[in-house]
């Protein structure tokens, strides 16, 4: 049934007083609560699907999900489906209710604060070309006007396709309120629920260490090159650069370039196997450790069209670390360089398995990383669970979970090698349809991170739990059609 445009109105109104009423209470009183408010981003509704009539059918376009198992992105159980290009806007306003602002240990305080966004997804699709861009921006506002912030998230793909050669290319930029973790919001650091930007982990900045201060600065880039000289068997050349900067929270900032190179080969018409190296480095512009990682991996993936998507990966991993002693000798400027090496093992695995109206997907990886800001270098391991399902006509739910492990790879004057920082969350989300287009959701999500570190969150404690009961509303307008 259609809802009367007033009632929308009304709905928006009153989310947004809800926040802007801490606003008032908060000019005469208590100025510490929080400096800077995560986000909650749920994903509103499902994007434009090629199993929908869309007003331009006649030209879509047909375009094959070939995805390499050496390559950038998670396989995905998608078949070759007809595309069309379009553009679609969306939005979202929340209000949030949080019981620990600051991460100081167990406190219980409740703080209202909210967060509201719009954006825009585009699609376009041609013969040879295949291009995604979302683009998200809005901002968090708190109790204290000098503490709301901005947010902005732009994600691009494109992938270029010839007979024997494709081209892909990927690019995501991110400026968010507070040093977001990829395990903290997971639903919130995906723009849309389509599978079109979904990278793998390794590609991507660790994440996974919590902090509730400062602003975070994330940019992400791969390039990737496949060649197809025969129809069965291909090779991989991938090239990916990040770079973190932190502000306002005191930790390293992060420069990840990783190289990766690898041949697949189609056995059957479900099962892949591949063989790949990868070469990891990592810098830390606040200090001089710089270090190098060598995998080599082999690679299993089977994929049913429409069903399953299956992937592992795992080897040896060679790791080297490089660390400044001190002088050589009295009055020298130039210091001891000390170069310490790791021989340990690597794992990459995901697996999508997709039932009538559920979609399951768990991810677990174990590998040295950059250590997200609080590590000069870390042995992670790092296992989310997600489950999607479409309970009635106008029901829907979500239950998310994971776990987190980052313990330091070496031993240094200013880090201990046991230093050690773990994370748990876990969340469920229950939204409702409202119109046709829009949609209210509830959810509630805790984190929990501990640490034997000294200052693990913003009250130097070693430790802190945080919980979140969220009420919004998000939606999607009709998909408009590009000829």
């Amino acid at each position: 049934m259609r809802i009367p445009i007033a009632n929308i109105c009304l709905a928006l109104l009153a989310t947004v007083l809800s926040v802007t009423s801490g606003h008032a209470q908060a000019q005469v009183g208590d100025s510490t609560t929080l400096a800077a408010q995560p986000v909650q981003l749920p994903v509103a509704t499902a994007p434009y699907s090629g199993n929908t009539k869309s007003p331009n059918a006649d030209s879509a376009t047909p375009v094959s999900d070939k995805r390499a198992l050496a390559g950038a992105q998670d396989l995905s159980p998608d078949s070759t489906a007809l595309r069309r290009s379009y553009w679609q806007p969306f939005f979202n306003l929340t209000s949030t209710l949080d019981t620990n602002p600051r991460g100081a240990g167990n406190t219980v305080s409740l703080v209202p604060w909210g967060s509201f966004y719009g954006g825009v997804d585009l699609l376009l699709s041609s013969r040879r070309s295949d291009l995604t861009l979302d683009y998200l921006g809005g901002g968090v506002v708190s109790q204290h006007k000098n503490e709301d912030q901005p947010i902005q998230q732009l994600a691009f793909g494109e992938r270029l396709s010839w007979r024997h050669v494709s081209i892909s290319l990927f690019d995501q930029v991110a400026y968010f309120p507070k040093a977001v973790s990829g395990f903290y919001l997971p639903t919130g650091t995906s723009l849309t629920s389509n599978r079109e930007l979904a990278l793998q982990p390794v590609f991507v900045p660790n994440q996974s260490i919590v902090t509730t201060v400062g602003q975070e600065l994330t940019n992400a880039f791969i390039g990737e090159l496949d060649l197809s000289p025969t129809p069965r068997s291909s090779l991989t050349f991938l090239e990916s650069y990040s770079v973190v900067r932190f502000f306002n929270s005191g930790v390293l900032d992060l420069n990840d370039t990783i190289l990766q190179g690898g041949f697949n080969h189609q056995i059957t018409r479900n099962n892949t196997i591949a063989l790949l190296y990868r070469y990891a480095g990592f810098r830390f512009d606040n200090l001089y450790q710089p270090m190098d990682g060598h995998v080599v991996q082999f690679a299993f993936g089977r994929r049913v069209t429409g069903r399953l998507a299956f992937q592992l990966s795992a080897g040896p991993e060679l790791s080297l670390f490089r660390t400044a002693a001190g002088q050589q000798s009295l009055g020298s400027t130039l210091p001891t360089i000390l170069v310490f090496k790791r021989l340990s093992w690597s794992l990459d695995s995901s697996i999508t398995y997709e039932i009538r109206r559920t979609v399951l997907k768990l991810v677990y990886d174990h590998g040295v990383t950059d250590g997200g800001g609080f590590l000069a270098g870390a042995t992670t391991d790092q296992g989310s669970l997600s489950i999607d399902s479409q309970l009635s006509r106008t029901l829907a739910g979500q239950l998310i979970g994971g776990y987190a492990s980052n313990r330091g790879a070496i031993a240094t004057a200013q880090q201990p090698v046991d230093e050690l920082y773990r994370d748990w969350f876990a969340g469920v989300t229950i939204s409702h349809t409202w119109g046709r287009r829009a949609s209210v959701f509830l959810s509630y999500q805790v984190q929990r991170q501990a640490s034997n570190f000294a200052c693990a969150g913003v009250g130097c404690g070693n430790g802190f739990t945080r919980q979140f009961i969220s009420l919004g509303l998000t939606g999607r307008a009709q998909p408009r059609p590009i000829t």
